[in-house]
């Protein structure tokens, strides 16, 4: 039977998934058998993938949705522990890792699936074993890797270290930015970036960082109502919105480049003192390379301490200095502090709105005032 376990009695396991370090790749024609497609054949998937799936969950317990998707998954799950997981039930065994996706756009795990499918190795992520719809649930599986999830390693690396895993990073970035996917992945995601609908929960459920700004409206909307929230705290942070939204045109995130959207130090594998893997493709879109900015600045402690009493110098974010020695380019933007701005503004506007909310918290809050003032962090 499966079990339960915490990250503090389960070490290494992440929210995502890994394959063992130097197994054999598996045959091509294995996940095209598991999902009865061929790679560049994505007309079953089309209509759910560009409309999403969306829908009250019918099974409100990790067991419950295990026991109907391992009926579809042709893979061996025995033993299977349920580990930590912001997103998704994530079964870990000794092989494999099974991602099953009960909320939000449910969809994403098969676009992670395309794209993972067609991802170059210069972007190191674990091998896809399949994919698939078990009624309203989505599933993925994946080899296991070996390695650490970076932001568990990080109290025990050496400056130098986190120097490397952190460049390491931004140049894996980069080859993911400079990848020109096939047509078809391509139209898959950013289909689905389009056609969102003016919902809450399909809104929430679609990107970490619901831009375009129009996209924000309905947010704003329930925000004004949401208990604990201040009406002027909610109108300086619309106010605010509109002063920042000229900086970002929405065709960036039309004939953009395939951002990851969520590369935080948790989405990191490490093994062996190098990045050997970026981890949980889901909520990847069309975008500007600096989207990947949010995700860098959005839990940094040196950014939550110094953005209390005011706007930190970007050049004192290590960082944001080791991000650039892997990566410059991404750091040569006009208007990069408002940029952002914005997309941190827009971030913290979506938390607030997650379909978990009853009330806003002191700490959502605070980080909506300090966004509606200020920025918290100031390029040069």
């Amino acid at each position: 039977m499966p079990r339960s376990t915490s990250p503090g009695n389960w070490p290494g396991l992440s929210r995502s998934c890994w394959p063992p370090s130097g197994a054999a790749a598996a045959p091509r024609a294995g996940w095209e058998r598991w999902t009865g497609l061929a790679q560049a054949d994505h007309r079953r998937w089309r209509r759910p993938i560009t409309a999403g799936l969306y829908g009250e969950p019918v099974v409100n317990d990790s067991a419950g949705r295990l026991a109907i998707v391992r009926r579809a998954v042709p893979l061996d799950l025995d033993g299977a522990v349920l580990a930590e997981s912001w997103s998704n039930d994530t079964w870990v065994t000794d092989s494999l890792v099974l991602r099953v996706c009960w909320r939000g756009d449910r969809a994403r795990l098969l676009r992670e699936h395309a794209l993972l499918a067609s991802l170059p190795a210069s972007v190191p992520h674990a091998e896809v074993l399949g994919a698939g719809q078990a009624g309203d649930l989505t599933w993925m599986a994946l080899r296991r890797m070996a390695g650490e999830r970076l932001d568990l390693a990080w109290p025990g690396l050496s400056g130098n270290q986190r120097q490397q895993a952190v460049s390491s990073l931004g140049a894996t970035l980069g080859a993911l930015h400079s990848w020109r996917p096939p047509a078809g992945v391509r139209q898959l995601i950013g289909g689905a970036s389009v056609s969102v609908r003016a919902t809450r929960e399909a809104i929430v459920g679609s990107a970490i960082v619901p831009l375009p700004v129009p996209r924000l409206f309905p947010l704003l909307d329930w925000i004004d109502r949401l208990p604990g929230m201040d009406p002027l705290l909610a109108r300086r942070a619309r106010s605010r919105l509109g002063q920042l939204r000229a900086v970002i045109s929405s065709r960036e995130f039309a004939d953009g480049v395939v951002v990851h959207a969520d590369a935080h130090l948790a989405n990191v594998l490490w093994h062996q003192e190098r990045v050997v893997g970026l981890l949980d493709f889901e909520w990847a879109r069309i975008g500007p390379p600096d989207l990947e900015l949010e995700a860098a600045c959005r839990d940094d402690p040196d950014i939550e301490a110094g953005a209390r009493s005011g706007s930190c110098a970007a050049d004192d974010v290590p960082i944001l200095t080791w991000l650039r020695d892997g990566y410059p380019e991404l750091f040569h933007r006009q208007d990069l502090t408002e940029r952002l701005w914005l997309y941190e503004l827009s971030g913290e506007i979506r938390r607030i709105c997650t379909t978990d909310a009853t009330s806003a918290g002191a700490l959502q809050l605070e980080r909506l005032a300090i966004l509606a003032d200020r920025p918290r962090v100031r390029f040069s």
